[in-house]
């Protein structure tokens, strides 16, 4: 058999230089459900930026009890921030690892939250592509939860937050406070200041991106990109990075006029990625009754298909 050659990685990619990716920086968090299933489906929960495992096994928890395995990551700091084109790169270390709970033979299921969750989202489906494998990610669903939102803006006070932020979150990844400082120092000449001049010369912002792509646009997109994947929206009309009238104008009102199929929740007064700590009971409802009527569906239909081709075979 001819052996498949990758594909050529976007320009964005291949014209930034990246320091190795560390063991650490491709930690993942796998669970089973207390009464594990054979080929139950797989939810893969990508975190916020600054967001912590203990974070994310909250929502974890919600998947387990409807039996689904679940494997959780967060983005490290130097790739959210300054080396984002690296992530299909890094994706590609994180599906060698679901290998072993077979990612290829089993429904997944995608939580994404806030655009840091797209990134790791969109970063996957790029290296699936790009990948000389055979098969493909069987991808049914995906929850995009304060997300998708707008190509980011550069303000001298937005800058002066993304440092701090950049600072935070480089402690939080156990960076020494020596390191931290340098990051954020690195981000500022790198990025930050070239963005700011930039803006005051008339163009647009700099980003390194996934395969040249703002991750908030991608997922904007993602009905036309993956029309077969069902979609839940969960967002709230107090959320400073992406607003109710964004989301709904920008990212759900294209989907009604093309007549695209999605789900959606709008809580009240929940802030940014708060939306399980401020409305539990509602939100393990809207995530639980999504992937359990999807799996329904897909167990529906793959029955009726199982059944046609045993009709047509028999004599």
């Amino acid at each position: 058999m001819q052996r498949k050659h990758p594909k050529k990685l976007h320009e964005s990619a291949t014209s930034e230089k990246f320091p190795e990716i560390k063991e650490w920086e491709s930690k993942l968090v796998i669970r089973e459900p207390d009464t594990p299933r054979n080929k139950a489906p797989l939810v893969l929960l990508f975190g916020w930026g600054g967001a912590s495992h203990k974070n994310l096994g909250k929502y974890a928890d919600i998947y387990l009890k409807t039996g689904c395995t679940t494997a959780q990551y967060c983005l490290s700091t130097r790739l959210l921030f300054r080396d984002t084109a690296q992530i299909p790169e890094l994706m590609t270390n994180i599906l060698r690892q679901l290998e072993k709970v077979g990612i290829y033979d089993r429904q997944v299921y995608v939580h994404c939250l806030s655009d840091t969750g797209v990134m790791c989202y969109q970063g996957m489906l790029v290296s699936n592509k790009n990948s000389s494998m055979m098969k493909r990610i069987n991808i049914r669903g995906v929850v995009f939860d304060s997300c998708p939102g707008p190509r980011p803006e550069i303000t001298v006070s937005r800058v002066a937050a993304l440092l701090v932020v950049n600072w935070m979150c480089s402690l939080r990844d156990k960076m020494s406070m020596s390191e931290s400082l340098y990051s954020s120092y690195r981000l500022l000449l790198d990025r930050a200041w070239p963005g700011l001049l930039g803006k005051w010369k008339g163009e647009e912002v700099a980003l390194s991106l996934v395969d040249g792509k703002w991750a908030g646009h991608w997922g904007r997109d993602h009905y036309k990109l993956h029309p077969s994947v069902s979609e839940l929206f969960l967002y709230s009309n107090t959320d400073f990075y992406v607003s109710s009238k964004y989301l709904e104008q920008i990212v759900l009102a294209p989907r009604d006029n093309d007549g695209s199929q999605y789900k959606s929740f709008k809580f009240t007064g929940s802030k940014h990625v708060a939306h399980l700590r401020k409305h539990k009971k509602e939100y393990v409802k809207q995530v639980q009754s999504f992937i359990q009527m999807d799996v329904k569906e897909s167990n529906s239909k793959t029955q009726l298909v199982e059944s046609m081709s045993t009709s047509l075979s028999a004599p």
